[in-house]
């Protein structure tokens, strides 16, 4: 067992004894597959935090090159990642954490009698799916999880299209908010350590994915009636109270799960890229050092202070002590820190997004000030109303769209890593390359040709070898679906 599967393991384990310490050993000790009683309050913070484990450790940890938050830092080779290479077994551990582990456990949930469990477990099995294919395009949907004999014993899942998935989605979370809608507030109490069993949180929740999962294809496929009754009808995620944040605590086996991982290892040794950095020296953006620390040593002491996306090797001189540059802040980096699963500000960006595109109920430039002020408030930086009013925004849609979008892959940084790299992707659009030939930089070791970037991950080599249905390798560069 490798040291990430040892820490997710203890991080599951401390986790289960912090939400259940008080129940007895017989009680918990009981057959999941007979018990009547114990087993969901068992279940539902064990999925939790494997939930926690895979956004922040499975996939922020690995986005946030891609997304040029980061590159890499002095004292170790440069890494695959870093140059654009890709290996299927890179992708082992997300897809059995989620399939095996995370996914097996909410198929339990979602069978309840109780319509509490129903919903928050449909929920995140969107919310898991949706991630798996905005990563893969193509994945086991419809048979996934139908190992069971009464199932039909599926243990070669087909792949399903990713329009195909995104059809399945919206179904699945309508399913969720109609379960959350008749809920009752007691059903679920302490053992839900997101919501506190607080159903009105988990239908704002539902509410605020099914919008994320129905603008994720508005650039292949419209919603707008759908988005537009969901804006009219809906409950969200508006405030800072209602975010979705999976805890961690400063104690060994139960650390952030990014932080455990790489403290495992060679360390936090990343640095902040120039890409970034030029952006946001460009805006006169005040939340440089709420992402970055400053260096404490060096020429720029004091100052924020990158290297160009994975030039360490070209442009800093062995030499250099780390400290000479700038790297994760505390708000990115840090034992304690909760995994964010929907913040407030993307929630906000989404809205501002829908009313653009569809003149929605919402006003867009309003929608859209709320979201980039929700952001300074949680990094406690001041100066939004100014910040805002620099910015400009309006103009045409595609106006709208660049100024949303490259504000919300500001806003992901050190939070949602994942998530924006999956919108610069989306927002990388035919005419508006805004990421690809405005902002991303080339590394200079890319295995890729000038102006080209990662667009998917490779299938995992224990699925290909595993599943006889699975296609054909994929390349890094394929795009999803929703992505043109």
């Amino acid at each position: 067992m490798n040291m990430k599967h040892i820490f997710k393991a203890s991080a599951v384990l401390l986790m289960l004894f912090l939400v259940s310490c008080s129940e007895k050993l017989e009680d918990i000790n009981i057959d999941p597959n007979n018990s009547a009683t114990a087993n969901e309050k068992v279940i539902l913070p064990t999925v939790l935090a494997n939930v926690g484990y895979i956004v922040d450790a499975d996939l922020n940890a690995a986005s946030f090159l891609w997304a040029q938050y980061y590159t890499w830092g002095i004292g170790v080779a440069l890494g695959n990642q870093e140059r654009f290479v890709s290996e299927p077994d890179d992708f082992d551990g997300y897809w059995g954490d989620t399939y095996a582990n995370a996914l097996i456990d909410l198929k339990f949930l979602s069978k309840s009698s109780s319509p509490a469990y129903r919903g928050v477990a449909k929920a995140l099995q969107a919310y898991l799916f949706q991630g798996l294919t905005d990563h893969f395009g193509d994945i086991p949907y419809s048979e996934s999880l139908s190992g069971e004999i009464a199932e039909g014993s599926i243990l070669a899942p087909k792949f399903d299209a990713a329009a195909t998935v995104y059809t399945g989605l919206a179904t699945l979370i309508d399913e969720a908010i109609a379960d959350l809608s008749v809920a009752s507030s007691n059903d679920i109490g302490s053992e839900d350590f997101v919501y506190g069993g607080n159903i009105a949180n988990w239908l704002k929740f539902a509410n605020s994915l099914k919008l994320r999962i129905l603008l994720r294809t508005s650039e292949v496929k419209s919603n707008e009636s759908a988005i537009k009754a969901l804006i009219d009808n809906g409950v969200f995620i508006e405030s800072a109270s209602d975010v979705a944040v999976v805890p961690f605590q400063d104690k060994a086996g139960a650390f952030n799960p990014m932080y455990g991982l790489f403290e495992r290892g060679v360390g936090d040794f990343y640095f902040a890229s120039n890409a970034t950095l030029n952006k946001l020296n460009e805006l006169i953006d005040p939340r440089g050092t709420a992402f970055y620390s400053v260096a404490t040593s060096g020429p720029f002491l004091g100052q924020l202070r990158g290297v160009d996306q994975g030039a360490v090797d070209r442009d800093v001189p062995f030499t250099d002590p780390s400290a000479n540059y700038s790297g994760s802040s505390d708000i990115a980096y840090g034992p304690d820190n909760g995994v964010i699963l929907i913040s407030d500000w993307e929630v906000w960006f989404l809205r501002a997004e829908a009313a653009a595109r569809y003149a929605t109920s919402d006003d867009d430039a309003a929608a859209f000030a709320n979201a980039v002020e929700h952001n300074f408030d949680y990094l406690g930086v001041s100066g939004a109303g100014a910040y805002i009013a620099s910015l400009n925004y309006g103009g045409s849609l595609d106006q709208k769209l660049n100024t949303i979008g490259i504000q919300k892959w500001i806003s992901m940084n050190g939070t949602q890593e994942d998530e924006g790299w999956i919108e610069a992707r989306r927002f990388d659009r035919p005419g508006n390359r805004i990421f690809t030939e405005g902002i991303f930089q080339n590394p200079p070791n890319s295995v890729l040709p000038a102006g080209t970037f990662p667009a998917s991950w490779l299938y995992p080599a224990s699925e290909r070898s595993l599943n006889s249905n699975a296609p054909a390798q994929r390349s890094i560069t394929d795009r999803i679906y929703w992505d043109n």
